[in-house]
């Protein structure tokens, strides 16, 4: 039960909201297209791209946290609806837009996992990942909360930098899929990325 209050907790954080909010918005309003957010946990990046009119539908392994995603969905009056189970057993070509953020790094195969994300997307469809760069560290999550982040919740960027420090995963892994573009978005002073890949 702790890890879905955690999570909830932050976020609840502005900094971690307008990290997520701004990777979503760089891709285009949906027109009822499906939006899987793949390691969804509460929900913030499946009720984002809801709010973006997408057929959005949030997946975690965690019954706990697909319902408290299923709660904060129904108080916050969002359309996107949340499911327990595993991704990499879902049908291929399932979505248009396929979304992953802070998950590659805790899978045991991160190659595996990004490969299974990939088979997700439609000829055309977009990929988003979002994932900690080798800048978040203790020092320079203590440098942005010092340059003037919101201090809503702002202890939670020091416990992620903490976490994630020296866990990275390396961009250079996006170049193995057969990309028909690959863009970065720095996020969070750079501390966070945003990679965005059409299939």
């Amino acid at each position: 039960m702790i890890a879905p209050l955690l999570f909830t907790w932050l976020q609840g954080a502005d900094f971690y909201r307008a990290l997520h909010r701004e990777a979503v918005e760089m891709l285009p309003i949906g027109d009822g297209e499906t939006w899987l957010d793949i390691g969804c946990g509460p929900g913030l990046v499946t009720r984002f791209a809801a709010e973006r009119k997408y057929r959005a539908i949030g997946i975690d392994t965690d019954p706990q946290m697909v319902a408290a995603a299923k709660r904060i969905a129904r108080h916050a009056n969002s359309s996107a609806d949340f499911q327990t189970g595993d991704f990499t057993t879902l049908p291929a070509e399932s979505a248009q837009v396929v979304s992953a953020a802070s998950l590659l790094a805790v899978l045991p195969d991160r190659e595996a996992g990004l490969r299974s994300l990939w088979r997700l997307l439609h000829s055309g469809g977009t990929l988003l990942i979002i994932e900690p760069t080798n800048q978040m560290t203790s020092e320079n999550a203590a440098r942005a909360i010092q340059n003037g982040l919101p201090q809503k919740r702002v202890l939670g960027l020091r416990m992620w930098a903490n976490a994630r420090q020296g866990n990275i995963v390396h961009p250079s892994m996006y170049e193995t899929l057969s990309t028909g573009s690959l863009r970065f978005l720095p996020l969070l002073q750079g501390l966070v990325g945003g990679w965005i890949l059409q299939k």
